[in-house]
């Protein structure tokens, strides 16, 4: 409670400090005049709410001049035509605010358009859609759609925003059966660069309804997702396992074993996560998903099951309580926060890789977990299989901006995090998390014994840094930067708003 007080204050000192150009307030005043009830200015507990809601301090430390909680499609349509009229003024655009990367979600001295308002899903059980809204989290729509015994295919943490996961792609359980979540969208109704509302579909627009599935916000702000809904009745079974460090040559094995077999047994999904924190043993998380009532006894996923572990909160059990419960504990976290990606290529005779991944990750870690002022910093790195059947069904759906091929193989997303307390570790703990990118880039030759010159390693947006190019990455980057710029002539997006980039 002292430390949520302690927030709050620093949160309203930060606002009282700032101050905005004129032209930002102008477009607040607009924007007010426009849509009362729907803004909120610096010192006001609507504003000092909405920046204190951000999962990351990080982003937490950036203040707008104001904030805006549009209710409609036509509430966001107005927003942009307002901020149109203001060329000089930054925008951002807020979700769930669970990115944690500064200027992506929320915007300093500038204008936050935060969809919180625009929640939750509906379910047609003709269609076997679902119109799922952009704002809040995940654990919004599918604890709607969980009384149909359906959910779409969306984030593994039930915290984790709605609108950021599934535009820059989305890797979920159920991806093995279903491909990304991007992948899952048949509609997307969007306020565009103008403040038109459109509505892209395949069928209306094939390129840009491609470019949509994966690009990040660099196309318009979404209002509402016509996404295929999964049966998945009121039971599967899945939860968190802990692991001592001496199961990790085992649970490494059985990741190795797992990757590939993923593509013969869809329903399964794991994601090993080996987690250090300052002051403490080294321990293993591994989250587990299986889409029936009781996991396989045999198989790559039993032999995981078969591993002792320290804390076990697998169950039977509905989907969207699954999630709810994945998420309860990042959802407390109150800390700066980092993300940083990159892929490996699945290497069949080199099982080792993992355990060497692990150990240059301590090794980087070690000299900055061991200060007594970071007593609460903690860094994790998660191994995700990237099966190739999730390419598959990305292509099946029409295929999505990463570009992703069956052909390309089996692979895995590393994703490293990392949580931390004082302000002046900021740059520091993104450094290192850019050490670690450098020397899985230089080890992927050496792991494939030089056989790099086939391999396709695009960047998951979902995990990365700001300051990764993640689009730069993607198979058809020139032809997608140019689509870009014909929907986004005059830069609105690009060079306004936050996000990743072509």
């Amino acid at each position: 409670m002292l430390f949520r007080t302690a927030t709050v204050f620093a949160a309203v000192v930060g606002a009282i400090q700032c101050t905005d150009s004129k032209e930002a307030q102008k477009a607040c005043g607009e924007l007010e005049e426009a849509l009362p009830e729907l803004v909120a200015h610096r010192l006001q507990l609507d504003y000092t709410g909405e920046i204190l809601d951000f999962w990351s301090l990080t982003v937490q430390d950036e203040k707008p001049a104001c904030l805006v909680r549009p209710k409609t499609t036509q509430d966001v349509a107005e927003t942009v035509k307002i901020l149109n009229k203001h060329p000089k003024v930054q925008f951002a655009v807020k979700s769930g605010g669970h990115d944690p990367n500064p200027g992506h979600a929320n915007v300093d001295g500038g204008v936050l358009v935060s969809l919180n308002d625009m929640k939750g899903a509906t379910f047609n059980k003709e269609e076997s859609v679902a119109y799922v809204k952009p704002g809040g989290e995940w654990n919004d729509p599918l604890g709607d759609l969980a009384d149909a015994g359906v959910a779409v295919v969306g984030g593994r943490l039930g915290v984790v925003g709605v609108s950021g996961l599934v535009l820059q792609g989305g890797i979920s359980f159920l991806s093995a059966q279903t491909g990304f979540a991007a992948d899952t969208v048949v509609e997307w109704e969007t306020v565009q660069a103008d403040g038109s509302i459109v509505t892209i579909s395949d069928e209306s627009d094939p390129e840009l309804a491609t470019a949509m599935r994966g690009s990040g916000s660099q196309f318009g702000i979404v209002t509402q997702f016509t996404m295929k809904t999964v049966p998945v009745g009121q039971e599967v079974w899945g939860g968190m396992r802990m692991y001592a460090a001496d199961q990790v040559d085992a649970l490494f094995s059985a990741l190795h074993d797992f990757v590939p077999a993923n593509n013969e047994d869809p329903k399964a999904a794991i994601i090993p996560t080996d987690l250090t924190a300052a002051g403490s043993l080294p321990l293993f998380l591994v989250f587990y998903f299986y889409h029936d009532a009781e996991p396989p006894m045999e198989g790559a996923f039993a032999k995981f099951l078969e591993i002792p572990s320290t804390l076990d909160t697998t169950k039977t059990q509905s989907y969207a309580s699954l999630l709810q419960a994945n998420g309860a504990s990042a959802g407390l976290q109150s800390a700066r926060q980092s993300f940083r990606t990159f892929t490996v290529p699945y290497v069949a005779d080199a099982p080792h890789m993992y355990n060497e991944i692990s150990l240059k990750f301590k090794s980087i870690l070690d000299d900055f977990l061991k200060s007594p002022l970071r007593l609460t910093a903690q860094c994790a790195i998660a191994f995700q299989p990237f099966p190739s059947i999730i390419a598959k069904h990305s292509q099946e759906a029409g295929g999505n901006a990463m570009g992703v091929h069956p052909d390309d193989g089996d692979r895995l997303i590393i994703e490293t995090q990392c949580s931390w307390a004082l302000p002046s570790d900021d740059e520091l703990v993104r450094e290192m998390s850019k050490e670690m990118e450098v020397w899985l880039k230089a080890k992927v030759p050496e792991w494939t014994k030089g056989q790099v010159d086939g391999l396709y390693l695009p960047y998951f947006m979902n995990d990365a840094a700001g300051d990764q190019n993640v689009t730069g990455t993607y198979r058809d980057y020139a032809a997608l930067k140019a689509l870009q710029k014909q929907n986004d002539p005059e830069g609105f997006w690009s060079a306004r708003a936050g996000g990743h980039k072509y």
